[in-house]
């Protein structure tokens, strides 16, 4: 390339077109001709301001980071335009980088001598200064652009992110949800209303039912539906351990706190710090024990065995029960002060025998579940099974149901037809009072346990209920629902004993 080509080349650069050739010249003598193949840089990003470039043939990209994980393309330059130029009036690095996108051929203009030819002659300067601010507004909406780019996928991440915490949210409620207490009746629709209400609320909880009943799953139900649900929900059958070995449990120990003791532990109130202790077998916790679980109710505050440091933990307490109330206070196998710190908020879960009912809905759930959790085609079970099984009393409750419906599985397999002479034989023994139909068999049934739990006890409802294993208020309802009289002085004070 010739000098008059260079200075024709010169020339067609808008900053440089009204410089008088012997400027261009002296422009031409101390710059220097070079050449580039296909992606090399020209200028690196990041590097000092000391030259600019003017493109005589081929194009260049011109890139700028925008944060530390992208670059994105700012634009491309050709023939008769300036590359470098925006870092020639500070010291501050480049921030863009240009890269040689063909074969280019450009001149190297050092710094100090494109500024002195421009600066003499203000129509140059006058070009520079609106080349520089036409760059600036192609760089700001470069980064505006990266700006909406960056919003638009935060959005859309937000959104899924939304989504899928909607779809854990159902996953946790068909887990741990209140409709996981299954049943259509009345008795069940009351635990489900009174374990909402329990979730919206910061109280102790006490679930009061017989074994089997389902408590651990109405308590992990309130802990999923509260403000709580983020944190963990944390476990203990206090009937597992011993005196020593539970209060270490619960509260954590010291290093050589006793033998075995090798290091420090912190207990199961730690963990649940933030989140929900479930209680179960309260009736079973040693009284020592319950002192301290006492203090803990009362003030948050607990030390761990061997330490004398006081620590505090913002666990909720719920907690469960197997007896009545008053015969856990009676017998004393619950300290009376803890169960009143505890009986603030009282749910009382009915046996399976006071809503059956609700069986063949339970038995379709369990026969879900375990061919779920088999992956297996559930077994089928015919309506001589139903009435069976409706016609049994449960002692074991829920779990005792599930139990037989497991039992089939393993002896009839996964898809199996089922029929009553599969059940157990318990189950299968004849109700002698099967003869008027099974809804007026288990009437006459409860009304004769009821009648006669009532003649023992003298007519004392509250005695009565202790004897059938009931809480109270559902021997009252029972009473109604039978049409079961009773002497004025009777009802008058068992209503008292059931208010109390």
């Amino acid at each position: 390339m010739t000098d008059l080509d260079l200075l024709e080349g010169l020339r067609r650069v808008p900053v440089l077109r009204h410089l008088p050739l012997a400027e261009l010249d002296r422009l031409v003598d101390q710059s220097e001709l070079q050449s580039f193949e296909p992606g090399s840089v020209l200028i690196e990003e990041g590097t000092v301001g000391d030259e600019l470039f003017v493109l005589l043939a081929g194009r260049v990209a011109v890139r700028a980071s925008l944060s530390e994980r992208e670059d994105r393309a700012i634009g491309t330059r050709g023939p008769g335009e300036l590359v470098g130029e925006m870092a020639l009036l500070d010291d501050l690095p480049r921030s863009a980088s240009v890269t040689a996108e063909g074969e280019v051929r450009a001149l190297r203009v050092p710094r100090a001598a494109f500024l002195g030819a421009v600066a003499a002659h203000g129509a140059a300067a006058l070009d520079l200064v609106r080349t520089l601010s036409l760059r600036l507004r192609e760089s700001d909406a470069a980064a505006l652009e990266a700006l909406r780019a960056k919003a638009e996928s935060l959005a859309s991440t937000n959104r899924r992110l939304s989504r899928e915490n909607r779809q854990l949210r159902v996953a946790l409620d068909d887990r741990f949800g209140f409709e996981q207490f299954v049943g259509g009746s009345a008795a069940a629709e009351a635990v489900r209303s009174a374990a909402r209400r329990a979730a919206e609320s910061e109280l102790p909880v006490l679930l009061i039912g017989e074994t089997g009943t389902g408590k651990e799953l109405v308590a992990r139900a309130i802990h999923a539906a509260s403000e709580r649900r983020e944190r963990d929900f944390v476990a203990v059958n206090c009937a597992l351990f011993s005196e020593s070995l539970l209060e270490s449990e619960l509260f954590g120990h010291a290093r050589g706190a006793f033998t075995g003791a090798h290091a420090a532990k912190p207990g199961l109130v730690e963990a649940a710090d933030g989140g929900t202790l479930f209680l179960d077998e309260l009736a079973d916790m040693p009284r020592t024990t319950q002192a301290a679980l006492l203090r803990f109710l009362e003030l948050g505050e607990f030390r761990r065995l061997g330490e004398t440091h006081v620590r505090r933990s913002n666990a909720r307490v719920i907690a469960a029960l197997h007896l009545d109330v008053d015969e856990a206070l009676d017998t004393g196998r619950v300290r009376r002060d803890l169960l009143f710190r505890l009986d603030v908020f009282r749910i009382a879960i009915p046996p399976l025998r006071e809503r059956l009912e609700d069986v063949p809905e339970l038995v379709g759930r369990i026969v879900l579940d375990i061919a779920r959790r088999l992956d297996r085609p559930p077994i089928g079970l015919g309506p001589e099974v139903l009435e069976t099984l409706r016609s049994h009393d449960f002692p074991g409750n829920v779990r005792e149901l599930r139990n037989e419906i497991e039992r089939l599985y393993a002896t009839c397999g996964a898809g199996a037809e089922v029929g009553a002479e599969a059940l157990s034989p318990r189950l299968r023994q004849a109700d002698p009072w099967s003869a008027g139909g099974y809804t007026e068999s288990v009437r006459t049934f409860k009304r004769r346990l009821v009648e006669g739990a009532l003649a023992r006890s003298g007519g004392s409802r509250s005695a009565a209920a202790r004897e059938l294993g009931l809480h109270p208020s559902n021997l009252i309802r029972m009473i109604r629902e039978l049409g079961i009289e009773m002497p004025a002085a009777a009802g008058r004070s068992g209503t008292k004993r059931g208010a109390q």
